[in-house]
């Protein structure tokens, strides 16, 4: 059997580090921690499923699980793509009848609630995208399903960065998002 290996790139690293070394208000560290708990979603999935891992690789977009020893229905896939949002989700109604003890309480459970509801955006890569293309190869094509999710991709990825640039000229605040957005368009022309 194959050992289970933990990759990730040392540019990741480093900005994670960094972000959460810099960050006097916490938000970085919430946010890691929710990201983390949403990962642990889709490996706990991946264990009720008996689906082997080969390895997680971490970059600057998050994480990827990478299968190995046997291909996986789209059933499968399904299941877990939806079980990192879920977890997300999750973690946030948890959180939040904490919001009265403090800041880092609401700072985790908005970050949850962010982070699943992003990642449920049919785009190629994260985890909605995932579960688009898994129920749409159960029902047509490959061709329409790739065709169908790099539509929506692009769609959404434009509207991800109007949004982005909406905030950064009316309130001064949404680098982050316009960064964000920026990077899955790169990505997703990349693999086109």
């Amino acid at each position: 059997m194959r050992k289970k290996r933990f990759l990730a790139e040392p540019l990741a690293l480093l900005f994670v580090l960094g972000l959460v070394v810099c960050d006097r208000s916490g938000i970085a560290l919430m946010t890691v921690l929710a990201a983390a708990l949403h990962e642990c979603g889709h490996l706990l999935a991946a264990r009720l499923l008996h689906i082997p891992l080969q390895s997680m690789r971490l970059d600057l977009l998050g994480a990827r699980l990478e299968v190995g020893g046997r291909a996986i229905g789209y059933g499968e896939e399904w299941l877990l793509a939806a079980a990192g949002p879920l977890a997300s989700l999750l973690s946030s109604i948890v959180a939040a009848p904490l919001w009265g003890s403090g800041r880092h309480a609401v700072i985790f459970s908005c970050a949850s609630l962010l982070l699943g509801v992003l990642n449920l955006l049919p785009i190629r890569t994260l985890d909605g995208g995932r579960m688009l293309e898994s129920f749409l190869l159960c029902h047509t094509s490959v061709r329409v399903a790739h065709a169908v999710l790099a539509t929506l991709s692009f769609l959404f990825l434009f509207l991800l960065w109007a949004v982005a640039v909406y905030f950064l000229l009316r309130v001064g605040d949404g680098l982050s998002l316009l960064c964000f957005s920026m990077s899955f368009m790169w990505r997703f022309f990349k693999s086109e």
